[in-house]
């Protein structure tokens, strides 16, 4: 019985450190078993669409999150998001899950990587409890007097002293009883003017006597002490005047000896000179005054945060007023965002070169809005506005009379027509009209600060909150590390230094330490989004957790990977699970277990292929990943013979952003690839500077350009298109069919069959984003929703179609006895067969497999795709259309997502496109397709402020052979030959 006992705790022990997956059957796995180690670093790999993310995510994060949710209150769960169980018979063993993403982060320009690594939270803490105030108008140190402090003070200063508070008499007759009331309460004296009177019956009347009809303002005594006066009877004076005084109190010290009107102001807490006695230290708004033919030092103090010089009150030093999120914190112009969101003329009037009458008012071109250009036409001959010479060369009496118009001709103008447009913003239509001409500007009461002046009076070591937000991660690092807190602020503000410390070096190890504090999510990439999300997770100092990270390396040049690992080494070093879908070699090789799922993609793979270390990967005969790690695929690509350019596109002094006026040739005809490490400048030269300057040049957008003196060789191009990482679409009913306008000639295929034309269905039939066709009772989803409150949403497939999402009649017209149903959930590869001598939809469809895609499901909805499968897509659609233009394609990081072998197909497309005659600028951190480039422009040498230069230029065996020493780029393709 013992033995069993000891099997059975040593049984227990097994489990608890392994998560085990049984029967997986989410999206593509095929019933999968898994077991997994607690406590490690495991990589997922495999093809793009093999089923990495639908384990990682969809299976093991979802089931931690829903397992700890669960183990929460039935109330409380209605608060927190719900999610659905895996598709899974079970899964053990496993803990509290985080999931490090991409598309994590707010949108908004309130989330910033200050607020996302909660370095914002712990600087609003430590300026709370250690920051100075000083004036704003007059730069005088301001503070909040503490009655025993200042009793300290005067303990042992001068020879005496009064302590009063300040009282307002308004009139005679109201300071005549306000006297009486002094008097009833106690006090005996009051300072008027320069005499003390006493507040006895006689003195009153002479009292009221001396107060002026306007009023005026005295001080009455509380107590009358002496340098040798006890502490207490200080402290308690000083209480009661300033409980009497409102918050504030005044203190008249005789004056020492040779102390002159020339020393009445001298700074908060400022000693008058080095040789003056200390006594003779002297406050804001202290001034020497007369009394009973004696001079008086009279200190004014308040418990409140003051400035008596400029009459200003500061707000106490509480963590929200330091929180531009916060109505007490934010300026009230902006409200904290930093910027206002107003109309630009640069985008109502793209093209000054036209004239009125060509429309070079923009919105007046559009049908809907055409009269008010009629409008202003019509009057331009009565008020002398010259309509045939460009919109530039109008005078300013012609521009105030377009934007204010002519009330007296019922012409509102510019001006009129956005404010009739903001009281119509209730309609979606117009909403989305009126945003076409608006653009983000400066505030012009914080300057972008996002503070209200009297946040930004309180300083540390000179600097304002908002400065220190202004800071780069590097920047703010050094500052802090040089930071001097005052001995008594310095256990206080000692937690909240190390936390923003931490972060900071987070920041920086993981490859952003370029980044502003203050820069908003919303203008970074997938890969720094997802950098700064795992920031904040290293910040939080969790254990026995389980982290599932996307492609951490995304956007990472290879000389930033190792410190990303070694922090990823420290998140299982706590004692943390780290799971991470990757394919980068680095990351591969730095786990302690590597999986792959394959051996294909879509219906191909979820299998489990391969299970291990990464030298047993590197060995095994059967894994696609491990021949890549051991250089036995991929030599077409490392082998490749670059290809001469047949023009070149100049670009000259761009300067925006971190840019050093950097001139640089592009050539055409051929793969140009631009490198550089993270904050280099690679995205503000192509995607900020390039881009939006040929496209504005092609009259094909108006997107706002950075800086740049010339740009030259535009003739060479027809049309410029940017291939991004954003989605193809938002919408769950989007799908590959519809994006690639395939989905077109298949309903046209099932219209032309024969039942088809026997029921009278028509190509609008077979669509489910159309009534005609789609099921009335899920309208055409698939699937209805049911609302289970603090439980997860149930979807039910639909029981009147069956998830087929169309009418049943309409299922009933078949080609080759499948249903459009049927064909929308076949794979592009079936498909292809499928539709054999329906040429234009095969044509379509060639597009989808020569890009790799050939496993998407026609009918998968384009939310659920991942950023390389989208790009892809928007290649593919190119590749499908009629168009035979000389084209100029940007991509910005385009293998993010793919595996080694997708990569090859990749550039198998980019060698199509390029034998058509189109060029390619990319850019990418990739060896391998760094390896298969034509040309390659490194920017360098550093990120941030360091970076903005070129640093070599080339082909990629120019850059080996002769710019190792000053290129980290070479040095990463030298070492991936």
């Amino acid at each position: 019985m013992a033995r069993k006992r000891s099997a059975t705790k040593s049984t227990a022990l097994t489990a608890q450190d392994t998560i085990s997956v049984r029967g997986c059957r989410v999206h593509n796995l095929k019933s999968i078993d898994l077991d997994l180690p607690r406590g490690k670093m495991i990589a997922l790999c495999g093809l793009s669409g093999s089923g990495k993310t639908s384990l990682a995510l969809d299976t093991l994060y979802a089931e931690g999150q829903r397992a700890y949710i669960e183990s929460f209150t039935a109330y409380t769960r209605q608060f927190l998001a719900r999610l659905d169980k895996p598709d899974c018979d079970s899964i053990t063993g496993i803990p509290p899950a985080i999931a490090v993403t991409r598309q994590g982060g707010s949108k908004t320009n309130r989330s910033t990587v200050g607020t996302a690594t909660e370095i914002a939270d712990h600087l609003r803490l430590l300026y709370a409890k250690a920051a100075t105030l000083s004036c704003y108008r007059c730069g005088r140190l301001v503070r909040a007097d503490d009655p025993s402090e200042v009793a300290a003070q005067l303990q042992g200063r001068g020879s005496r002293h009064m302590i009063g508070f300040p009282i307002w008499l308004p009139d005679r007759t109201a300071g005549g009883e306000i006297l009486l009331g002094l008097q009833q309460d106690g006090y005996q004296r009051l300072i008027l003017g320069q005499r003390t009177y006493h507040l006895t019956d006689s003195d009153r009347k002479t009292l009221a006597g001396a107060i002026k009809r306007e009023g005026v303002e005295a001080t009455v005594i509380v107590d009358r002490v002496s340098a040798s006066t006890d502490l207490a009877r200080l402290t308690e004076s000083l209480e009661t005047a300033m409980g009497e005084g409102h918050g504030r109190a005044t203190i008249l010290s005789l004056s020492p000896s040779g102390l002159t009107e020339d020393h009445r102001i001298g700074g908060n807490r400022t000693e008058l000179d080095e040789n003056d006695s200390k006594d003779a230290e002297v406050n804001q708004g202290d001034r020497l005054v007369s009394i009973d033919d004696q001079t008086w030092q009279q200190q004014i103090i308040s418990e409140q945060r003051r400035c008596d010089a400029c009459d200003l009150d500061y707000p106490d030093a509480v963590p929200r007023l330091f929180n531009f999120n916060h109505p007490l914190g934010a300026c009230f112009q902006c409200e904290g965002f930093g910027e206002l969101i107003d109309f630009d003329m640069d985008l109502i009037v793209p093209n000054k070169d036209k004239t009125l009458a060509e429309g070079a008012i923009e919105p007046w071109n559009t049908p809907s809005y055409s009269h008010e250009r009629e409008e202003l036409l019509e009057l331009a001959d009565d008020y002398d506005i010259p309509v045939d010479i460009p919109y530039r060369k109008l005078k300013k009496k012609h521009l105030q009379l377009i934007h204010e118009g002519v009330p007296a001709r019922q012409f509102g103008g510019l001006s009129g027509f956005f404010k009739w447009l903001d009281r119509k913003k209730y309609k979606m239509h117009v909403r989305v009209f009126a945003s076409r001409y608006r653009s983000y500007r400066t505030c012009d009461v914080c300057d972008g600060k996002r503070y209200k002046p009297s946040v930004l009076a309180y300083r540390l070591q000179g600097k304002t909150i908002a400065d220190l937000f202004a800071m780069t991660a590097d920047q703010a690092a050094s500052f802090l590390d040089r930071t001097e807190i005052e001995s008594r602020e310095q256990q206080i503000a000692a937690e909240p230094l190390r936390q923003i410390r931490d972060r900071l070096g987070y920041l920086q190890s993981v490859g952003l330490g370029y980044l502003q504090l203050e820069r908003p999510l919303r203008t970074l990439s997938g890969g720094e989004t997802q950098r700064v999300a795992l920031t904040a997770a290293l910040g939080g100092s969790l254990v026995n957790m389980l982290y599932v990270l996307d492609e951490p390396t995304a956007g990472l040049h290879p000389s930033d990977v190792t410190p990303l690992i070694d922090c990823v080494h420290g998140l299982r070093d706590r004692g943390n699970t780290v799971i991470v879908v990757e394919h980068n070699e680095q990351m591969l090789r730095a786990a302690d277990q590597v999986v792959e799922i394959g051996p294909g993609a879509g219906v191909g793979g979820g299998e489990v292929v391969f299970q291990g270390t990464p030298k047993q990967i590197a060995k095994s005969k059967t894994s696609l990943t491990g021949m890549y790690l051991r250089r036995d695929r991929g030599q077409t690509l490392r082998s490749h013979s670059p290809r001469e350019s047949t023009a070149e596109l100049v670009l000259k002094g761009a300067s925006g952003h971190n840019l050093q006026s950097v001139d640089v040739a592009f050539p055409l005809g051929v793969l140009c690839v631009v490198s550089g490490v993270s904050g280099s400048g690679k995205s503000s030269l192509v995607v900020d500077t390039l881009l939006p300057a040929i496209q504005t040049r092609k009259k094909q957008t108006t997107l706002p350009c950075l800086p740049y003196q010339s740009l030259t060789g535009v003739g060479q191009i027809q049309q410029c298109i940017a291939v991004d990482q954003s989605p193809i679409s938002r919408s769950p009913r989007s799908c590959p069919a519809t994006f690639l306008k395939v989905f077109d000639p298949i309903r046209k295929v099932f219209a032309a069959t024969g039942e088809a034309q026997r029921r009278g269905l028509t190509a609008s039939h077979f669509t489910f984003n159309n009534a005609k066709g789609q099921c009335p009772e899920c309208e055409g989803a698939g699937v209805l929703q049911v609302d289970m409150h603090f439980l997860a949403d149930v979807q039910m497939r639909c029981p009147e179609c069956r998830g087929t999402r169309y009418r049943g009649d309409i299922l009933k017209a078949t080609y080759r006895d499948r249903s459009i149903a049927d064909a929308l959930n076949m794979s592009a590869a079936e498909a292809f067969e499928f539709f054999r001598g329906a040429e234009k939809v095969q044509t379509k469809l060639q597009r989808m497999l020569d890009v790799g895609l050939g496993y998407l499901s026609l009918g998968q909805s384009a939310s659920t795709l991942s950023s390389g499968e989208g790009q892809r897509l928007k290649l593919a659609e190119f590749l499908a259309s009629s168009s035979r233009k000389r084209t100029l394609f940007v991509m910005d990081e385009p293998t993010t997502g793919l595996h080694d072998d997708d990569l090859v197909r990749l550039v198998d497309c980019m060698d199509a496109l390029i034998h058509d005659g189109h060029s390619l600028i990319v850019i990418e951190h990739n060896p391998l397709l760094m390896l298969s480039a034509d040309h390659i422009i490194d920017l360098g040498p550093g990120g941030g402020d360091k970076g903005g230069s070129i640093v070599a230029s080339g082909t990629p065996q120019q850059l080996i052979s002769h710019s190792q020493d000053v290129s980290l780029t070479a040095k990463a393709l030298a070492e991936h030959c």
